[in-house]
């Protein structure tokens, strides 16, 4: 399977949620290296429906489950669950960046009013439910680095992101994506829809790599 080279460009707009969760819920799934980054006592987790569409590399859907890590005093992020619906996705994600995408089947729906499921291999399932609360937005540069294991060694990645935030309300089913952290139906500390997003994830070559848009970085 051909995927784009790093650093894919990509184009859409995010769902996000953030809540805690017990500290030892997140033993045995993340990288050796690395620790939950925790407050009173408990982990930062979040999840993110994403729709990547318009003038990216790839078009496609996923969502993902991820946790706040630290490496020394570095705050870093790693993906333990990750579903998408674009096997050139899941193949670049794997062998590039060492991200655990899986193939599921998306059902998406709305804007403002954003409804999402994904139906991944043995009849797993997530579900979840957004409602932007304003239609006023606040642009906001994101950049962070995703901490992996590829190749048996942790690999660090470079994503940077550019867009629009507004407050939402989310009702989320995780379901086989929550495993490892986090009840059933979590209730979300925070979420926020990220639209006109325009992100560059992975490192930028030293000379430019011809048919690959390098655009996004905020």
């Amino acid at each position: 399977m051909t995927y784009p080279p790093e650093p894919w460009y990509l184009e859409g707009r995010l769902y996000l949620s953030v809540w805690l969760t017990p500290r030892h819920e997140s033993a045995g799934i993340l990288p050796p290296g690395v620790r939950p980054v925790t407050l009173a006592g408990r982990a930062l987790v979040g999840t993110a429906w994403a729709v990547y569409e318009g003038d990216g590399v790839l078009r496609y859907r996923e969502v993902l489950r991820a946790i706040l890590v630290r490496r020394r005093c570095r705050p870093l992020v790693t993906i333990t669950g990750i579903w998408v619906d674009s096997e050139e996705s899941r193949a670049g994600g794997r062998a590039l960046w060492g991200v655990p995408k899986e193939p599921a089947v998306f059902t998406v729906t709305g804007r403002d009013r954003f409804s999402a499921r994904a139906r991944a291999a043995h009849g797993r399932e997530c579900a979840a439910r957004f409602r932007a609360l304003t239609r006023t937005s606040l642009r906001l540069p994101v950049a962070f680095r995703v901490a992996q294991i590829r190749e048996g060694r942790l690999h660090i990645t470079p994503v940077r992101c550019r867009g629009r935030i507004r407050p939402a309300r989310a009702s989320w089913d995780l379901g086989a994506l929550g495993q490892g952290g986090g009840p059933r139906r979590p209730r979300p500390l925070l979420s926020l829809l990220y639209e006109d997003a325009r992100m560059l994830f992975g490192d930028v070559p030293p000379h430019p790599v011809p048919g690959n848009r390098a655009r996004g970085d905020g």
